[in-house]
């Protein structure tokens, strides 16, 4: 079911833009002196009960639009897993092998995982003691902080993000959670993961479209389509939302020959705001529909099948 979000519509247009702007300036500053810390919007060490359940419930819309997708037996079960960009823990990866996958791989442009203590992994084994695979995420957890590797379960630290140190047609599942709007070429990464994905490899990705600065992100969910493209490249730094709505993510998987596409709104704004933001978006957002654009949260889901044919589908639930 897809959730609509009430952004207040009392708050005039000039103001958020110079907040914005605002906050801009300052979140460029920020990043310039300590870099990219913190890719939720919470802090995953202060509160590890809600990191379990955070942790818990993205492995759990993963498996259920894997099932909306290819049928409702479908699972990790034997899987060669691989996750983009997993950010401060890598308790998916562990969730994700205690459902019986063959093995994951996490590859991460910034390496945050250290800050996760101990107590964090503890809460979490303590959820998975009844799942299939339970032993075998144990044993992945205790060499991997024994020794930083496992030959089912390892971690890839790549600054660069050229993906170059993945194995060749060794994955059959690729995830990613708020990863997709933060790549600076989405088709190029694509392009380099096709030679990366087995044949008949599935994908489920969670896209967050809308502004990611948090003092700002629910009074006004589309502030960072205020901006023209010249003001947003001057403010733009590592880890900066790229902008792409889901038609242009659905196009360009579609380009480089995925088949099956299919895009599903997950959190829509109501249309009140909507109706009173677009006005005052950049010229070029407000070319896409009012239908697309009120989307600010979506799952998009592909499959790399050689030598098939399927149509491609969007599934709108508004």
């Amino acid at each position: 079911m897809t959730e609509v979000i009430q952004p207040p519509v009392n708050i005039a247009n000039f103001f958020l833009f110079i907040i914005g702007l605002i906050l801009r300036i300052i979140n460029k500053i920020r990043h310039s002196i300590i870099g990219y810390t913190s890719p939720r919007p919470f802090s995953a060490t202060e509160d590890i009960e809600h990191n379990v359940k955070y942790t818990l419930k993205v492995v759990e819309n993963w498996d259920k639009a894997l099932k909306n997708y290819m049928g409702s037996t479908y699972s990790f079960n034997n899987k060669h897993v691989l996750e983009l960009c997993p950010g401060p823990d890598l308790g998916t990866g562990f969730v994700i092998l205690a459902l019986g996958a063959q093995s994951y791989t996490a590859i991460d442009k910034y390496k945050l995982i250290s800050r996760t203590s101990k107590s964090f992994y503890k809460a979490l084994f303590r959820q998975l003691k009844d799942y299939s695979a339970y032993e075998k995420a144990k044993k992945a957890l205790y060499q991997f902080q024994k020794q930083g590797f496992c030959d089912f379960f390892s971690y890839i630290y790549e600054p660069c993000f050229s993906l170059n140190n993945l194995a060749l047609r060794k994955y059959d599942v690729l995830v990613s959670q708020a990863v997709l709007e933060h790549l600076d070429d989405v088709s190029n990464t694509f392009d380099i993961l096709k030679l990366k994905l087995s044949t008949n490899a599935i994908m489920a990705h969670e896209v967050d479209l809308g502004t990611h600065t948090r003092l700002i992100r629910k009074a006004d969910p589309f502030n960072l389509l205020r901006y023209s493209d010249t003001v947003y490249k001057l403010l733009k730094f590592s880890g900066s939302p790229n902008r792409l709505r889901m038609s242009d993510f659905k196009k360009i998987l579609n380009k480089l020959g995925f088949k099956k596409v299919e895009t599903k709104p997950l959190v829509i704004v109501a249309d009140e705001y909507l109706r009173k933001v677009r006005p005052s978006l950049s010229k070029r957002f407000r070319s896409y529909s009012f239908k697309e654009l009120k989307v600010t949260s979506f799952h998009l889901l592909a499959t790399k099948v050689e030598n098939a044919s399927y149509g491609s589908s969007d599934n709108y639930n508004l």
